[in-house]
């Protein structure tokens, strides 16, 4: 079963050596009397800081100079007893290290929400500047705080062997046997056993938790003669244990001198057995006891000697089991650092095996060389000979020349003056270049910076302009939905037009088939063309009936809906691409096919209804005819009226 994650710091679980865990770092590193920011007596804390750096330059290249350097930080790990003791241990790590150290717990630790390394400069040489090297080891000490804040990774393995806990650990234990030699030198064991400082309940011993991880005999020169110190200490361990053993035996025989032969009996079968709490009741409730064996009857006035002296055999007793206790588990602790440094000097020596092997082969490569160089320093010198031999008869002919030279030096003193004025002017011309030269590398310089800056404005704006893109393919489609609607709906309102526009058409043509024409126009007098007024009311009912079916058929039509999309569809549409009807076709003047279709049938109703009207209208202008009939036939001729001024008239 899996183990939970720890709840707090120094809860007991940490599996560091001394099981220590992480602390803040104190505000001012003092020595042994650092103060920090903890409770000490919570158990063993380390903390990390990055003081300084250093830069080792490469051979040939001077100290005054960053170009192909290497920097180191240095970096302080405190570590501090139980008991308020502090200890340092320093560590030199590059800065390709903690960028290392960074990929491996975000390998490690895959879930958490690791912070980020500082950024490393790809177009600058940060070597070349102490300003930006100093930001960066401020940088580095604040990632590493923040980093060990998180409890897991302060107690995992990575970071144990990349901080050399278990160099740091030895270190700590070598500078306390150094402080305390005075004390090992005393004549007395329990005060030396009360100031050495105790590992942990949680830490078994020193070498389980120093040997447990096999990432730590990874580590650097630094913690290999690190080990080597600590061997070299061992000794000292081993006589404080002496000591202790020895306090031990200088106890019981101080108790063995001060007591009697008869008592000595009685402590051999009762304290050793552990039976000692029985018999020193059955002493007190008796007025005289019988010590087991030894039958000695003791008076009652040596009573209170005798208890006082068991109590003080049982404290000692108890003391010297404490104490060898103690002894074993540090003997078993020495056996096992003997065990690890036995297989550290195995490993050293066949490491020194292999570094003799491979100094004799470069020995015997450096002997080739050389044998090489001698070689080709015999034939220079043939070559040198030669060339001597050479020179001295060309020295002779230059002898002979020498006097034709001095009178010629006398002309050509005048052409060197001229040709140390064109030397002057030559240097000249070269420094001004290399003036601009080194403007031109400035320069280049400030505009790297620039486009530094301009890559990653534009990485930036290429991210914003994508999105504005995929918000525009993302109208673009919302827009070709809606112009496909559109289209599709106004050829439905055309279709249902033209639908409608047949419908009026054959309505009107019905309507126009139910007049009835029952006068006539002559000389601006209107006449009824039929001799029967009957007649002609029934014409007028007939009229009036397909009239009224007529409306039926209207109002019918007026309720009618076309096979047009959904405005609830259309409006969706419409909205989601920002766009309304107004915007689509240039004009707020859209009417929508219902209301087409509600003035056509409203103009046909009032069509019809005028129609009946005229009808009702004609139909009482003929039952006024009929009543006035005879009327009619006694007046005169002359002064006779049509129907229509007589409908008129009244």
């Amino acid at each position: 079963m899996q183990r939970s994650p720890p709840k707090h710091r120094h809860d007991g679980t940490s599996p560091l050596p001394l099981g220590m865990d992480w602390s803040p770092p104190p505000k001012r590193w003092e020595g042994r009397n650092t103060i920090w920011p903890h409770n000490h007596q919570t158990g063993w804390s380390y903390c990390v800081m990055i003081p300084s750096w250093i830069v080792q330059a490469d051979p040939g290249v001077s100290n005054d100079t960053f170009l192909k350097s290497v920097v180191f930080y240095r970096i302080h790990v405190g570590i501090q007893s139980p008991e308020g003791v502090s200890s340092s241990h320093g560590v030199l790590k590059r800065f390709s290290d903690f960028l290392n150290l960074y990929a491996s717990v975000k390998k490690t630790f895959p879930k958490k929400d690791i912070p980020a390394a500082p950024p490393k400069h790809a177009l600058l040489r940060i070597n070349s500047n102490r300003q930006l090297l100093e930001e960066r080891r401020r940088g580095l000490e604040e990632w590493m705080g923040r980093l060990l804040s998180d409890i897991d990774v302060s107690r995992s393995a990575l970071v144990a062997a990349f901080l050399e806990l278990e160099a740091a650990v030895r270190s700590s234990f070598q500078e306390w046997n150094q402080s305390t030699s005075d004390v090992i030198a005393g004549p007395s064991s329990s005060g030396m056993f009360a100031d050495f400082p105790r590992l942990d309940s949680t830490s078994q011993s020193v070498v389980s938790d120093l040997g447990s991880d096999i990432a730590f005999d990874e580590s650097t020169d630094t913690g290999d003669s690190n080990i080597i110190q600590s061997s070299k200490q061992s000794p000292i361990i081993t006589h404080v244990r002496k000591t202790s053993s020895e306090s031990v035996g200088s106890d019981a025989s101080s108790l063995r001198g001060s007591e009697a032969a008869s008592v000595t009996g009685f402590i051999s079968n009762s304290i050793l057995d552990g039976s000692h709490d029985n018999d020193v009741s059955s002493f007190m409730d008796t007025s005289c006891e019988t010590l087991n064996d030894a039958q000695v009857i003791l008076p009652m006035d040596q009573k209170n000697k005798l208890f006082r002296l068991l109590l003080t055999l049982q404290r000692r007793v108890v003391t010297g089991k404490t104490d060898m206790e103690d002894l074993i588990a540090r003997l078993n602790q020495e056996t096992a650092v003997k065990e690890y440094l036995n297989t550290k000097v195995k490993d050293l020596e066949v490491e020194l095996e292999v570094t003799k092997q491979k100094s004799k082969e470069t020995l015997e490569q450096a002997i080739m060389l050389e044998r090489e160089r001698v070689t080709q320093m015999q034939w220079d010198m043939d070559e040198l000979r030669r060339k001597c031999s050479e020179m001295e008869s060309k020295l002779k002919f230059e002898q002979n020349e020498k006097t034709r030279v001095e009178s010629e030096n006398t002309s050509a003193s005048g052409e060197k003056e001229l040709l140390v004025q064109e030397l002057e002017a030559k240097n000249e011309e070269l420094d001004s270049v290399k003036r601009h030269l080194e403007e031109v590398e400035k320069k280049s310089k400030s505009d790297i910076k620039v486009l530094v800056k301009e890559v990653k404005n534009l990485r930036s704006s290429q991210a914003e302009l994508k999105k504005i893109a995929n918000r525009y393919s993302e109208e673009k489609t919302e827009l070709q939905r809606a112009l496909q609607i559109e289209r599709q709906r106004w050829k439905d309102t055309s279709l249902s037009q033209k639908k409608l526009l047949h419908e009026c058409k054959i309505l009107r043509d019905r309507l126009q088939e139910c007049g009835v024409n029952l006068f006539s126009e002559e000389d601006d007098k209107l006449i009824i063309e039929n001799s029967s007024v009957g007649d002609a009311l029934d014409l007028l009912a007939t009229s009036d009936n397909r009239i009224g079916l007529l409306l039926a058929e209207a109002q019918l039509l007026a309720r009618e809906d076309g096979p047009t999309i959904s405005d609830t569809d259309y409006n969706s549409s419409t909205k989601s691409a920002g766009l309304n009807t107004a915007s689509m076709n240039g004009t707020n003047a859209n009417i929508s096919e219902e209301e087409i279709r509600k003035a056509v049938t409203d103009l046909f109703i009032d069509n019809a209804q005028l129609r009946k009207e005229l009808n009702s209208i004609t139909r009482y202008a003929l039952r006024l005819v009929a009543k006035s009939s005879d009327r009619e036939e006694i007046e005169e001729a002359p002064q006779r009226k049509t129907v229509l001024n007589r409908f008129l008239s009244s």
